[in-house]
């Protein structure tokens, strides 16, 4: 299929689909995808269009105006956008990218997560393989060949993935992340501070924290706090003892402290808890 878009040149190529109701109930689904080469006169402007888009530029500029921002993606670069938000994109000479336009389940809010993780101007080692799949998809149909709605929800999940993997610089956080919460796991029952834990992670306490929170979404409080719980569910579960010996086991020094915090967390109490949850763990 040719684009009639004005400063798309003729051998670009473009494939719309109509998702089925069950595909929209439940799956991921691709409404368009192309394979653009374009001209200075190429451009678009939307108040709202339902679908999200994502772009991968191979050659030129792409110039984008979106949430109040103006950047230009350059090769290797892709963007990602909320199209029923107000945005507008256009080419320089010599323009070649690749898109597709996607919706369905929760890709607005996962697409959300993404740009608010890595913005909606990506560049990360990862685009690479997102320029693959694109380009798999396009060649795919311009064969005449298909694939199943799973199959395409599938491509839209692997997008997410690659989408949302770490920079070079969030990996190298990631070790004295894991390496804390290694020591949180191991050490559950005893006392653990904040400066505890950024010493194991050989970081200062703050910075500690705030890549802690970034990587897992917790504080560090909130996560030994986490863990302790679980740890005590399973206890519960797993184990006749009593409540102050399974308080005492995961860091508390009487099963109030224990209690307390399981009603606020868990919303019942740990005897509640195991009454209603032990036949289920046999």
């Amino acid at each position: 299929m040719k684009s009639v878009d004005r400063g798309v040149l003729p051998h670009s190529v473009c494939f719309s689909f109509t998702p089925p109701d069950i595909a929209k109930e439940l799956y991921f689904f691709p409404t368009w995808c192309g394979h653009y080469y374009c001209t200075s006169e190429y451009f678009m402007r939307r108040q709202s269009y339902p679908p999200l888009l994502v772009v991968y530029v191979r050659k030129g500029i792409l110039n984008v105006e979106y949430r109040g921002e103006a950047k230009q993606a350059e090769a290797g670069d892709v963007v990602l956008l909320d199209c029923s938000e107000p945005h507008y994109y256009y080419a320089d000479d010599h323009l070649e990218f690749l898109y597709m336009h996607y919706d369905g389940s929760n890709a607005h809010a996962i697409t959300q997560r993404i740009i608010d993780v890595h913005g909606w101007l990506i560049r990360n080692e990862s685009n690479e393989r997102v320029n693959h799949l694109l380009y798999e998809m396009i060649d795919l149909y311009a064969h005449n060949h298909t694939e199943t709605i799973f199959d395409s929800s599938m491509r839209i999940y692997r997008l997410f993935e690659m989408l949302l993997a770490p920079t070079a610089q969030e990996r190298k956080e990631q070790s004295p992340v894991m390496d804390a919460i290694e020591y949180i796991r191991a050490n559950v029952g005893e006392p653990i501070t904040l400066d505890d834990l950024a010493s194991v992670a050989n970081l200062s306490p703050y910075y500690f924290s705030h890549i802690f929170k970034r990587q897992t979404g917790f504080s560090p409080v909130e996560y030994v706090i986490n863990t302790r719980i679980e740890r005590a569910k399973t206890l519960l579960l797993t184990t006749n003892d009593p409540i102050s010996e399974i308080a005492y086991a995961v860091g508390y020094a009487s099963s109030g402290s224990l209690i307390n915090l399981f009603v606020k967390r868990v919303g019942e109490s740990p005897k509640q808890y195991r009454k209603s949850h032990q036949g289920l763990a046999r």
